[in-house]
C-alpha cells in the first residue's frame, strides 16, 4: 500500500469476537456484541474493549459496482457480559463470527476510508478485502462508491469477486 496515491493514517490489528443475537421481529434489527482484542507489534493484547452496535434491517441502496449503502449503526460500550445481554434481550437466535483485522485508515483522492484485511476464523471462510468509508448524503455515496472501486482495483482485488453481503449474511 506504500504509493503516492495512498496516505496511511493509522495501521491497528485485532482480534474479534463477535455475537450477533437475531430477534423474533426482524423490525428490531440485530444487535451485535463484539469484543476487540488491539494486537501489538508481537500480537500481543495490549487493550480489550467491548460494544454493542444496533444493525438497522434497512438496505438504502445498492450501486452498479457492488457497492452497499446501508443504514447507520448505533453503537454504545458494552459494560455488561454476552450472559447479561443474552439474559436481557433474549434473542431468537445467535450467531458467533470470529476474525483477525489489520485495520488501516487511508487518505484517498482526498477522502478517508477504512481499508480491512480480514481472516474469518470462526466460521473458517477465508481473507476478505474490505473498504468501507461513512457518507453523509447521497452525492457523497456515489463519489465515494466509484472510488471504493477504484482502491479495489489499485489494491489488487478482483472486481468480478466482490460481495455487498456483510459477514453475518455470509454465514447465516
Amino acid at each position: 500500500m506504500q504509493s503516492e496515491k495512498i496516505e496511511i493514517l493509522r495501521k491497528r490489528h485485532y482480534r474479534e469476537f463477535d455475537i450477533y443475537f437475531f430477534f423474533k421481529d426482524a423490525e428490531q434489527g440485530i444487535l451485535r456484541y463484539r469484543e476487540d482484542e488491539f494486537l501489538g507489534p508481537e500480537n500481543k493484547i495490549e487493550q480489550v474493549r467491548s460494544r454493542l452496535t444496533l444493525i438497522g434491517q434497512t438496505i438504502e441502496d445498492r450501486f452498479p459496482q457492488e457497492v452497499l449503502l446501508s443504514r447507520s449503526r448505533y453503537m454504545a460500550a458494552a459494560t455488561q457480559s454476552p450472559r447479561f445481554y443474552r439474559e436481557y434481550f433474549k434473542p431468537q437466535i445467535e450467531k458467533v463470527i470470529e476474525k483477525d483485522r489489520i485495520r488501516f485508515l487511508v487518505r484517498y483522492e482526498g477522502f478517508e476510508f477504512f481499508i480491512n484485511i480480514d481472516e474469518i476464523t470462526k466460521p473458517h471462510i477465508g481473507y476478505f478485502l474490505e473498504v468501507k468509508s461513512r457518507t453523509w448524503s447521497r452525492q457523497d455515496a456515489e463519489l465515494k462508491s466509484t472510488l471504493v472501486t477504484q482502491l479495489i482495483n489499485f489494491l489488487g482485488g478482483d472486481l468480478s469477486e466482490t460481495t455487498s453481503d456483510d459477514y453475518i449474511e455470509m454465514v447465516k
